[in-house]
């Protein structure tokens, strides 16, 4: 298992970056609550998985700004021009383009925030989740400790989602939650005897999940009429929140490791970024294109076929101009040969 590891990891990536630039074009009726249930939980478990504990909080700190913030703040700004440019007739000075412009800096996206690319809240409410489990991890060394503390912890969210309707910089509020995967990730990685038994037993844990997960979801969709939902806090029930998520967390990592190899998703996973900053931005110019060339009834007519025909060309283009831009880049900036 120690040489499989980088490849299903990749693999589960790619796996989640599907799920969530597929889920994005389906309507809130169409199934989307079943993606919604696990796969921000997904990529925050196996975001734990890799994380390495630094005696040096400055030199982590450096890693996560790099990592993050840094392509964060291009990727928003980038993002941010493209909307002024297109959606409110050049002019970067009304009252709407200045609210968006500062909501860079805040990180939410809530409240009508952060319109120009709303979905970029996760990479700032994952900074922020990282220097919050640092902490964690030198204060709390005990591993039953940790467990116990992380428990504590989710409580800690859900009760602040029920109870407080205060959104915070960078998505903290989201955070709190978003600790206890990222955690749980860390935690099971290192201890062998977790990894052995889902490697053990992965052809058995991924059907049964997946269908525990789906009545399960779908059971809790019905009774609160609204899907969980981590960037709004709309957890719903707080045991059928963590057992879905969970359940399809260890589900589609079984199916990674039953993979073991897949090209295709481990390109995928290494470039879930990219992919995950930009997808959104090119729906709303397929909106656009679609509204001009279509009837509504022939679009009426392929609703079924629209969010695999919006993931597949997303991904396609994206991967397509980053390759470019990396070949036209080493063109530019040869690395040196060494002897």
């Amino acid at each position: 298992m120690q040489n499989e590891r980088i490849h299903w990891i990749d693999i589960a990536k790619g796996i989640g970056i599907i799920f969530i630039i597929y889920a994005h074009e389906l309507g809130s009726h169409d199934l989307r609550y079943l993606f919604y249930s696990f796969h921000i939980p997904l990529f925050l478990f196996l975001s734990g998985i890799v994380f390495k504990p630094y005696s040096n909080f400055f030199k982590f700190l450096k890693k996560c700004v790099n990592g993050l913030l840094i392509p964060y703040l291009l990727i928003a700004f980038a993002s941010y021009v493209i909307w002024a440019i297109n959606f409110t007739n050049f002019s970067f000075t009304g009252n709407e383009e200045i609210k968006q412009f500062l909501s860079i800096f805040y990180g939410n996206s809530n409240n009508g925030l952060m319109d120009f690319n709303n979905i970029l809240w996760f990479l700032p409410t994952l900074f922020i989740t990282r220097i919050m489990f640092y902490f964690l991890h030198k204060f709390v060394t005990k591993t039953s400790k940790l467990v116990l503390s992380l428990f504590l912890i989710s409580i800690i969210g859900y009760v602040y989602s029920i109870y407080v309707n205060l959104k915070l910089p960078f998505g903290t509020e989201t955070a709190i939650s978003a600790l206890v995967f990222y955690g749980s990730g860390y935690l099971w990685f290192n201890n062998e005897k977790a990894k052995t038994v889902i490697y053990n037993f992965r052809k058995i844990l991924f059907p049964s999940l997946l269908i525990i997960g789906i009545i399960i979801s779908t059971i809790e969709f019905n009774n609160y009429g609204q899907q969980i939902d981590m960037r709004l806090l709309h957890l719903n029930n707080y045991f059928s929140f963590y057992f879905d998520a969970y359940a399809g967390i260890i589900a589609w990592i079984s199916f990674s490791l039953i993979l073991n190899k897949n090209n295709i998703l481990e390109y995928l996973g290494k470039n879930s970024l990219v992919l995950f900053s930009w997808h959104f931005i090119l729906f709303n110019y397929f909106d656009k294109f679609r509204d001009i060339f279509f009837s509504k009834n022939f679009i009426q007519s392929i609703k079924i076929i629209l969010p695999t025909l919006y993931a597949a060309s997303s991904i396609l283009i994206i991967l397509s101009i980053n390759n470019l831009y990396y070949k036209l880049l080493f063109k530019m900036f040869p690395k040196p040969q060494t002897k």
